[in-house]
């Protein structure tokens, strides 16, 4: 029983300096009476659960006792959703009233697409590549080694960046393999019909998983690049190579490549 329009869902770990600025601009919303926003806390251990709590008591707060990663608590936040669509925002996004509105306007226009995204912008004002197309093996590996190679100042497979991502210039809106999970607008009838996200993913490509399988199932995935939001991009993965989350995250790749394989 659909009973709202939007849920909009949010999760963190020890994220209140980003969700206090995040929550702050749903100001516009106050008068949308079918929206609601879900918090999915995923085993904070600082003040944020009493922050959000205190400060935002109109948000619905859910706590997870461990960490399980992206897909486990947008998960959760998506059993708890009973709305027409649902939007995944990461807890270092900034919403803005002429995004939203679009976004919404553009999913109502058009039945045929499953999820849809905007432009993200960084703290430093430069956007960023919110959509991409599918990782491929190839692609990965050449990722690896441009990273290794600008630590001992090499610059390996320079173009590598360009052929996997898509011309961020146009103005209109253009159909993409995926956007990325920091700004996601869903269709709950697509959702309900490819699933949950891939728990077996703790950090990674679930997005590109996802959209994929909204895809398959005959709907289409839209960037949006004539709107944008706010998006610090915390990569807490980006700096060491083998880190206990970069390793997670290449075990998720590689989970992914076997998937799109058994797909063929």
């Amino acid at each position: 029983l659909m009973n709202k329009k939007l849920t909009i869902i949010v999760i963190g770990h020890n994220s209140w300096h980003f969700l206090q600025k995040n929550f702050f601009f749903f100001f516009f919303l106050k008068e949308e009476q079918d929206v609601e926003v879900l918090y999915v806390d995923n085993a904070s251990t600082d003040e944020t659960r009493v922050a959000v709590s205190y400060s935002y008591p109109n948000i619905k707060m859910i706590c997870y006792p461990i960490n399980r990663g992206v897909a486990a608590a947008r998960n959760i936040g998506m059993v708890n959703a009973a709305s027409e669509y649902i939007m995944f925002l990461d807890s270092d996004t900034e919403m803005n009233k002429e995004a939203y509105y679009e976004m919404m306007k553009f999913m109502d226009e058009n039945p045929d697409v499953g999820v849809c995204g905007c432009k993200l912008y960084g703290q430093d004002g430069v956007a960023q590549n919110s959509c991409k197309k599918y990782p491929t093996r190839k692609s990965f590996l050449k990722s690896i080694a441009r990273f290794l190679g600008k630590k001992i100042g090499l610059n390996l497979y320079p173009n590598a960046y360009i052929e996997n991502n898509y011309d961020m210039e146009k103005l209109a809106p253009f159909d993409v393999d995926y956007v990325i999970g920091a700004c996601q607008l869903i269709r709950k009838k697509a959702q309900t019909k490819v699933g949950f996200l891939d728990e077996k993913i703790f950090y990674g490509p679930e997005d590109a998983d996802f959209c994929m399988r909204i895809k398959r199932a005959g709907y289409r995935v839209v960037y949006l690049p004539n709107v944008s939001i706010s998006h610090a991009y915390i990569r807490p993965s980006t700096n060491k190579l083998f880190s206990k989350l970069t390793w997670k995250q290449i075990c998720g790749m590689f989970y992914f490549f076997n998937k799109v394989d058994k797909y063929k």
